[in-house]
């Protein structure tokens, strides 16, 4: 009996459970902001949080998760489905670092990062809307609101 409540417990499975959870809750969350548009879908938040742990080994599953609620937002929002990976590599290959390099406080790149994903990617989303002849919404004064909501989160966090 004593060798058993000596035994160390794998803390792994907590961390991969506790994602889990975070996960659905938030694919939960997903589905409320089509209801109710005005609440934030988090996109910008989840984008920052795969570019900020892309190369941390013990956040990996919760990167892939974040990916997977980036897709799910695609499908649920009417973008076009994969256009974030697409936007992804263009993100960090050409405008990441140059954001990293210019400036120096830590939450104006937060907030540049937001600003710039959210711009970008329909942008992306409005070319290959041309290309491919593919309908999505217009860009209105609630994008601006879901920018300054996933800042002042990222702050938050």
């Amino acid at each position: 009996m004593q060798t058993i409540s000596d035994m160390q417990r794998d803390s792994i499975y907590k961390n991969y459970i506790k994602y889990l959870i975070i996960f659905f809750i938030l694919v939960v969350y997903e589905s409320i902001t089509s209801i109710y548009p005005y609440l934030s879908p988090l996109f910008g938040v989840a984008f920052f949080y795969i570019l900020d742990n892309l190369y941390n080994k013990d956040r990996f599953f919760a990167v892939i998760l974040s990916f997977v609620y980036i897709l799910i937002f695609e499908v649920d929002k009417g973008f076009i489905p994969l256009s974030s990976m697409i936007f992804f590599l263009i993100y960090y290959f050409f405008i990441y670092d140059a954001i990293e390099h210019i400036f120096s406080e830590k939450n104006v790149k937060k907030f540049f990062h937001v600003f710039t994903i959210y711009i970008g990617y329909y942008i992306l989303n409005v070319i290959l809307e041309y290309l491919f002849n593919y309908h999505i919404s217009g860009f209105s004064l609630k994008y601006f609101l879901y920018i300054v909501t996933d800042f002042l989160i990222l702050v938050a966090i």
